[in-house]
């Protein structure tokens, strides 16, 4: 095999960047690694490239029903499926296996942004006639983004394979397994310090990282690697309060008066969204939108309504009295009009019963009733994240909370109607983001990582935070240490033998 290969990267029509320009795949060119680096169009392909891949963080599986995002939550324990999905069942019966086609995207998606990442990073800083802010921005936009593939892929594997320079022989695939600290102390802290130096700006509302979206990665980062499997303890939360106290103070973010702001496309990138993956009407919609309808009730034009993601009862009732977000089209949704493209039964027009609780957090009416094509954007980081992570962070670096901690939990609480929170004791005040952070991300992908970092369980019944090893679900399965990670996919097995697969699967 030549020690120099052709590497295809996407070109796009020109140099510049909407919100939705990373979607277009289709390729206008090749380069080769000795190629002439001279133009601003292929310095922006380059960093471009890497974005088309954050789909992986909302897609379409390809079974019926299936998600890329429900890997991540079928195994809270907390939700079930309507959909005639077999994964579900392998996930609620903790039966899964490394051949799930969820644990197969997830690698190898995370792996293809990361090989354009590693491309980028070597060749951007050789276009030497693009201007250094320009070079410095697009840095910060490729490291911020191979940093975050890593970051999901350790939380979810564990021990990863670390690549980080471009692959040009045949001997370079067969790689062991890093392990987890050293994948964030030698790649993703790096690249991040790396993209926090870099001439990115301070918000960006087209879906480009900005340096909110490094800060706010950074004290995630921090947070989970405080927490199991690194254990680094006071000095790590020390750091997550440090990088989320930065992006609270500069003020660039606030959080929507009204949950119902969040579910219109027409605030993508905007206000209390830091970062998102980003959808278009004409390029790529979000899968999400149908498949959390409840199944066969007609209330939308999509063809299809999957119920592929429904929260337990235990779930929904765990929210308590006056909770704003417990209520009707608020996070959920119990009954809405069936659609006069489904039926012309009167009654249904009026009114459609569920028999219970469904998602409504991400339900986008204009697709749901007229295009059945959604442009609302997966959110990755929002402000209230961020501000539950200065919370939690600061109070376990120094025991108690101060008042920045405590103001943050509450502006929070208050938008969902619930009294401030005044305890300030460590626990105590730890416990209360533990709630928030349960209620109001929920079904957004933290919730299992909550679990894994923490080794805790909150106890619908008792609301109380069990150990997570030896729970009990509602199902009726008993988590064990298994659980904490996912196999690796059987098919990289197979074609690497230097890998090995986690414990017990």
């Amino acid at each position: 095999m030549k020690n120099i290969i052709l590497l295809a990267i996407v070109l796009f029509l020109s140099a510049g960047f909407s919100c939705t320009d990373f979607l277009d795949e289709k390729p206008t060119g090749t380069m080769a690694t000795d190629s002439p680096l001279s133009s601003l169009e292929s310095c922006t392909a380059l960093a471009n490239s890497p974005y088309s891949n954050l789909t992986v963080f909302d897609q379409n599986e390809g079974t019926w029903g299936g998600n890329t995002i429900w890997l991540l939550e079928f195994m809270t324990g907390k939700v079930y499926s309507e959909a005639a999905q077999a994964e579900f069942i392998d996930y609620r019966t903790l039966t899964l296996n490394s051949r799930s086609r969820y644990i197969q995207m997830w690698w190898q998606d995370c792996y293809a942004g990361i090989a354009k990442a590693n491309l980028a990073i070597q060749k951007i800083p050789e276009f030497t006639q693009v201007s250094e802010t320009v070079r410095s921005k697009y840095m910060g936009e490729v490291r911020f983004l191979r940093a975050l593939y890593y970051f999901y892929l350790v939380r979810i594997f564990g021990d990863i394979p670390k690549i980080d320079v471009v692959q040009s022989q045949l001997s370079e695939l067969y790689i062991e397994r890093s392990p987890v600290k050293t994948i964030y102390d030698e790649i993703i802290i790096p690249d991040l310090l790396a993209a926090d130096s870099s001439s990115l700006p301070a918000k960006d509302e087209t879906g480009r990282v900005s340096m909110g979206a490094v800060k706010a990665l950074l004290a995630d980062v921090y947070l989970n690697y405080a927490g199991f499997p690194v254990n680094a303890g006071k000095d790590a939360y020390s750091e997550s309060a440090k990088r989320s106290a930065e992006l609270i103070n500069a003020k660039n973010y606030s959080l929507f008066d009204n949950y119902s702001e969040m579910r219109l496309p027409a605030n993508n990138n905007k206000k209390e969204f830091i970062f998102q993956v980003q959808f278009s009407l004409d390029k790529s919609h979000n899968d999400i939108v149908p498949k959390v309808l409840p199944p066969k009730s007609d209330i939308s034009v999509y063809s299809s309504e999957y119920g592929s993601l429904v929260p337990t009862k235990e779930f929904y009732d765990s929210y308590i009295k006056g909770d704003k977000r417990a209520e009707e089209r608020q996070f959920f949704f119990s009954w809405y009009p069936a659609s006069p493209t489904k039926t012309n039964d009167p009654d249904r027009l009026q009114r459609v019963d569920f028999g219970g609780q469904y998602i409504y957090k991400f339900f986008d009416e204009t697709a749901i009733r007229t295009t059945g094509k959604s442009t609302l954007n997966w959110t990755l980081y929002r402000y209230a994240d961020v501000l539950l992570m200065y919370a939690e962070a600061q109070a376990a670096s120094a025991g108690t909370a101060n008042n920045l901690a405590i103001e943050s939990l509450n502006k929070v609480r208050k938008r969902a109607n619930l009294p401030d929170f005044t305890n300030s004791n460590g626990t105590d005040f730890i416990k209360a983001v533990w709630d928030e952070r349960y209620h109001e991300l929920c079904f957004e992908s933290k919730m299992w990582f909550d679990q894994a970092r923490t080794r805790k369980i909150r106890n619908d019944f008792t609301g109380n935070y069990d150990n997570y090893v030896g729970y009990k679900t509602v199902f009726g399965t008993t988590l064990t240490e298994k659980f904490l990670l996912f196999p690796l996919p059987q098919s990289e097995l197979n074609a690497n033998p230097k890998l090995k697969q986690n414990p017990n699967y």
